[in-house]
């Protein structure tokens, strides 16, 4: 039987989601027979259904224990060789529940089990980056020692993301349009968000100082979406805000058909880095953030607040000073730290 790899990505998070794209092709390369499967929450499985090398989807409806240990059991009915969980929240009990209803044979993991440690576990233990006494490392260093663990080629770990066909043609950008800005405004949490009034002021900033960008704006809720379209409706020639689309395929879509991304810490990031786009990245100042979660692309610019400041306390003067060099400097890679 073919060797049969379950990836545990349960915490429905996209970003993270983008980062585990990076295996599959990896893994093939090494077992050309394998058959690679997922289980996941229902924001992240649109980064899982149309990769042609994701042969299973388990879905987890909810966050809901009960969702998880359903979806945990259809994974067991498939019966994997090996499950991997690359977090290191091992002693909550959702991922503990998770790991006994899979049942795999042998499990990867990136600490050891703190109840319930096998045998056979392979338990890949390192520094990743969350002791205060030691640097972070980016996160894709697990992705990377797992694949290094399995006996598979050294090689640059790149996002794979694979858009189903209703969204790979969309939002295809008018010859004579000028660059195409996409601007996500909306993280986790609110310190790591744009302020509507932070927004409000950039976007005027580029309407008037970048004449040749047409700037899109994605919509993170319903509300959101009514707010920007009355806030800028006065530059609706250049200011496009997107409809809301209860799936993240749509603006996936659009940062693949961008020609220079803004965005806070959050999967628009990844996104972006995954085909290689411009990015201007506004942080928190979280060492974990800065260093974990880092851009990839070849050109971008990390901004990162001052310390015990919000993202929306980022000057946009300071952002504008970054947009101007990005546009003028390919090739170029930036990490400003704010006092």
């Amino acid at each position: 039987m073919n060797q049969r790899i379950l990836i545990l990505s349960h915490d429905n998070k996209i970003g993270d989601a983008i980062v585990v794209t990076g295996l599959f092709k990896p893994l093939h390369a090494l077992w050309p027979d394998c058959e690679i499967g997922v289980l996941c929450g229902a924001s992240n499985a649109a980064l899982y259904r149309h990769h042609p090398d994701v042969k299973f989807v388990h879905v987890s409806s909810s966050r809901n224990v009960f969702a998880r240990m359903w979806a945990s059991l259809k994974a067991r009915l498939v019966g994997y060789d090996m499950v991997v969980h690359f977090g290191l929240d091992l002693a909550n009990p959702s991922v503990q529940i998770i790991l006994n209803m899979v049942h795999a044979k042998q499990r990867f993991l990136f600490l050891k089990h703190p109840t319930q440690p096998l045998p056979n576990d392979v338990v890949m233990e390192g520094n990743w980056g969350y002791s205060t006494d030691t640097a972070a490392c980016h996160y894709t260093a697990r992705h990377l020692r797992f694949l290094q663990t399995l006996g598979a080629p050294l090689a640059p770990y790149r996002y794979d993301i694979c858009l189903g066909p209703e969204t790979q043609t969309a939002q295809t950008k008018d010859e004579g349009e000028g660059l195409r800005m996409v601007i996500n405004s909306q993280s986790s949490a609110a310190n790591k968000s744009f302020s509507l009034p932070w927004l409000q002021a950039f976007v005027h900033a580029v309407y008037l100082q970048h004449p040749s960008l047409h700037m899109q704006l994605l919509s993170a809720s319903p509300a959101l979406e009514a707010t920007m379209r009355e806030m800028f409706a006065a530059q609706s020639d250049r200011v496009v805000v997107t409809p809301f689309a209860p799936t993240v395929s749509p603006s996936l879509a659009m940062i693949q058909n961008a020609d220079v991304v803004v965005s806070p810490d959050t999967y628009a990031v990844h996104a972006a880095s995954a085909w290689n786009k411009p990015v201007i990245a506004l942080y928190e100042p979280s060492v974990l953030s800065v260093d974990s979660w880092e851009p990839l692309s070849d050109t971008y610019a990390q901004i990162i607040a001052p310390n015990g400041k919000a993202v929306s306390d980022i000057g946009v003067p300071e952002v504008m000073k970054a947009l101007a060099h990005l546009l003028t400097h390919p090739t170029s890679r930036e990490r400003v730290f704010l006092t």
